[in-house]
């Protein structure tokens, strides 16, 4: 299957996913919908470029490749599965993008993420694991976020957050379909 990118250089673009039921990339809609929220929410820094990326269970790599195509500085793509952290790497090279991919389970990565280093950090892990909820934790530890920064998780509208446990907060959250993407901040 083929994948678009739907903005920015490389809009029109496409990469290849792998086959098979585990890939799940975000569809086109919620990408667009993500990139004008983020555009509107982190302006001027991110409308200039000057941002870093984190997308956590990368799978096809699509999210980092859109922020990448969209102008980000940076991206670092942290994907479990060996076989697409290399697809990943070659949807880059094919693009002509630079970015840094880490090849390790999210939960095992983060601590040797530099603290306070990004502006975004998306997260699309499995649906029917408590992975959704561990990842707010575990961002919120190991403080990737930056003080204005914005975590988005993607995850089944059911799932529930252990927000009194951290300093990241849901500001917003969106739906799309069975879909949700939750928006967390720092809150001082």
């Amino acid at each position: 299957m083929s994948l678009r990118v739907t903005g920015g250089t490389a809009r029109g673009r496409a990469i290849e996913s792998p086959p098979g039921r585990d890939v799940r990339p975000t569809s086109s809609k919620i990408r667009q919908a993500l990139f004008n929220i983020l555009q509107s929410r982190l302006s001027p820094g991110f409308s200039e470029g000057d941002y870093h990326f984190l997308d956590l269970f990368a799978g096809t790599g699509m999210m980092g490749i859109e922020a990448l195509s969209r102008g980000a500085s940076e991206l670092i793509a942290v994907e479990a599965d060996r076989k697409l952290a290399q697809n990943i790497i070659q949807s880059l090279e094919k693009l002509g993008l630079e970015g840094e991919v880490i090849a390790g389970d999210v939960r095992e990565t983060l601590d040797k993420l530099p603290a306070y280093y990004f502006d975004v950090i998306f997260a699309d892990p499995p649906y029917k694991t408590v992975l959704a909820d561990s990842t707010l934790l575990l961002v919120d530890k190991h403080n990737l976020l930056k003080p204005n920064g914005l975590l988005i998780i993607e995850h089944a509208r059911q799932s529930k957050f252990s927000q009194d446990k951290v300093a990241l907060k849901k500001v917003e959250e969106r739906d799309y379909g069975q879909t949700r993407l939750s928006f967390f901040s720092r809150c001082s």
